[in-house]
């Protein structure tokens, strides 16, 4: 951006005036911690960012320079692990069904309220949410501020050659693929969407609106501006993308000159063996799903395996192993990707889409296991960008085993990780996060406050 500061309300170095943002996210973990370097990089252009998110998270927010506000009548939690119920179980449809009435849906109404009374008493230039914060939408419609959603899952707009978000298919070309994603979305939004979307209607009908007929991840992109965190490599084609959705590439965070790395960080880094990372993300505690095996599958392999327990805790881990730690092990509840990532040869994961986008946005293959929440979504996008392989269910040891190796060693997966690496290398999301809401702002300037 070029031209001079106008006036008291302009943000030093540049000719954007400083807006007022306001920040929503669901009480889920992922979504609610993604978004940070974007707010990062506003108020660090001098810009004013509110976040309306559970308490949980406050700490996060504020350490970024943003404003935490908290819910006061949205619940604090949205219990969608309890919901979904274990990664392939029978529970999992009916999990998803009451996953999105209740926890995602349900809310919506209270959050409303909350949003309006918030901006009864500052004014908002314009509002940036996940992609599953339907509240936006109607608050919009109730005379609330322009507002833009954040793609930090696959990307859910709908196309007749693409099949149907929550299907879990790969692109399937001509007559006979169009015709099975017109059927299979039908299906979908019965079986799954069904409820939430009978619960849409009754929020809306509260609210003084009239239904729409869209879906619920319909409503929930913002028809204003959507930033896909990812590149179009990684997402099936569509013939008629419209212009308001943009690639921005994978969030990384902002550098910490603080961060703490685990005491065994130094012994990782002058062990010469070739590295595997292994997560199951922020939101599946259960360590038997995919940690544990994947660790009884490499013990002996001569890799060094990283664990991040994530949602879990390393006390589980040691107790799953029987208290005996194979050799090569290192352990930690967390590790920052862009200290990691770099440093291994593989990433196993059950399919989080920023641990994802980061691990091939540092030219890192995947080996992708797991089919609860979207992840059968992210795993199908692995295998159509052969960037990676995937189970849909837990595999043998065996297999798992042979999964990583073909991840390691495959050609055709190196050529497209570095395809997909090269096409990351030329983002920067945050910023280009950060250049459009500034363009989606009105064009008068936030009062001073």
């Amino acid at each position: 951006m070029s031209g001079a500061p106008e006036g008291p309300g302009a943000v030093a170095g540049c000719g954007v005036r400083r807006r007022t943002f306001l920040f929503a996210s669901t009480p889920i973990t992922a979504h609610t911690i993604n978004p940070l370097p974007v707010a990062a990089r506003l108020t660090g252009r001098g810009h004013r960012v509110l976040w309306y998110a559970a308490r949980r998270f406050h700490d996060r927010i504020a350490a970024v320079g943003a404003e935490p506000y908290g819910f006061t009548e949205a619940r604090e939690h949205a219990d969608l692990a309890a919901a979904y119920g274990g990664a392939g179980s029978p529970r999992a449809i009916a999990g998803l069904r009451q996953g999105f009435a209740d926890q995602l849906v349900g809310d919506t109404a209270r959050r409303v309220r909350d949003l309006e009374r918030l901006a009864s008493s500052v004014s908002i230039d314009a509002v940036l949410t996940d992609a599953v914060f339907v509240a936006a939408r109607l608050w919009h419609e109730r005379g609330g501020p322009v507002w833009a959603s954040l793609g930090d899952g696959p990307l859910t707009y709908a196309d007749v050659d693409t099949p149907p978000y929550g299907s879990g298919l790969l692109p399937m070309r001509g007559r006979e693929g169009r015709r099975r994603n017109r059927v299979t979305s039908r299906i979908l939004r019965r079986l799954i969407w069904g409820p939430a979307l009978q619960r849409l209607i009754s929020i809306r009908t509260e609210l003084g609106l009239a239904p729409t007929g869209r879906s619920v991840v319909e409503e929930a992109m913002s028809p204003h501006l959507h930033l896909q965190a990812c590149v179009p490599e990684f997402e099936y084609p569509r013939r008629d993308l419209p212009d308001r959705i943009r690639f921005i590439g994978a969030l990384r965070p902002e550098p910490e000159p603080d961060r703490v790395l685990p005491p065994w960080w130094p012994e990782f880094l002058a062990d010469r063996r070739p590295a595997v990372l292994v997560s199951q993300g922020t939101l599946r505690p259960d360590l038997t799903e995919l940690v544990l095996p994947t660790v009884a599958a490499l013990a002996g392999t001569g890799l060094q395996v990283v664990v991040t327990t994530g949602a879990g805790s390393v006390d589980e881990l040691v107790a799953g192993l029987g208290g005996r730690t194979p050799d090569g092990l290192r352990v930690a509840r967390w590790i920052p990707y862009e200290e990691v990532l770099p440093r291994v040869g593989a990433f196993v994961t059950n399919g989080g889409y920023i641990g994802v986008t980061s691990a091939l946005a540092h030219g890192v293959p995947l080996v992708q296991i797991g089919s609860s929440e979207e992840k059968a979504e992210i795993g199908a996008r692995i295998v159509w960008s052969r960037v990676g392989v995937r189970r849909r269910w837990r595999p043998s040891r065996h297999r798992l085993r042979r999964m990583v190796e073909d991840a390691l060693t495959d050609p055709g997966i190196r050529a497209g990780v570095e395809a997909m690496h090269a096409s990351f290398a030329r983002h920067d999301a945050a910023g280009e996060a950060a250049d459009a809401l500034e363009q989606l702002a009105p064009s008068h300037a936030s009062q001073q406050r």
